[in-house]
């Protein structure tokens, strides 16, 4: 369960930012996780919710918007999504190209967590 550490990774961005800009309270943290991280959306609220007690994220929304995966292929250039794949949570995943299965691909979005915009 690695989503305590990121989470707590989270929050000590988003303590910061306040403290930064004076807040009080925090009405929303968004968040941007990709699919590739393999972070649970609904673990991270649970978490989020039960670390920021007494701190001026206690009752923020947290906005987690999941990003999907987007690859780019070196042998065929092709430019997109991936297959989706089973146990994503348990397997380190070996993508390949959907259209020429080559495995020599960049992934280019759905593997950063990211705190998109903080509303005071």
């Amino acid at each position: 369960m690695h989503e305590i550490s990121i989470a707590g990774g989270i929050i000590d961005i988003a303590l910061d930012h306040a403290k930064k800009h004076n807040a009080e309270s925090v009405k929303e943290v968004w968040l941007e996780v990709g699919e590739l991280t393999s972070l649970n959306p609904d673990q991270l609220q649970f978490i989020f919710q039960n670390i920021t007690k007494n701190t001026v994220l206690e009752g923020t929304r947290f906005r987690i918007d999941m990003i999907k995966p987007v690859i780019e292929c070196n042998q065929c250039s092709y430019h997109g999504g991936i297959k989706f794949f089973q146990a994503l949570h348990y397997v380190l995943p070996v993508i390949h190209c959907p259209a020429c299965d080559s495995t020599d691909v960049e992934i280019l979005q759905g593997r950063d967590c990211i705190v998109k915009d903080m509303v005071f």
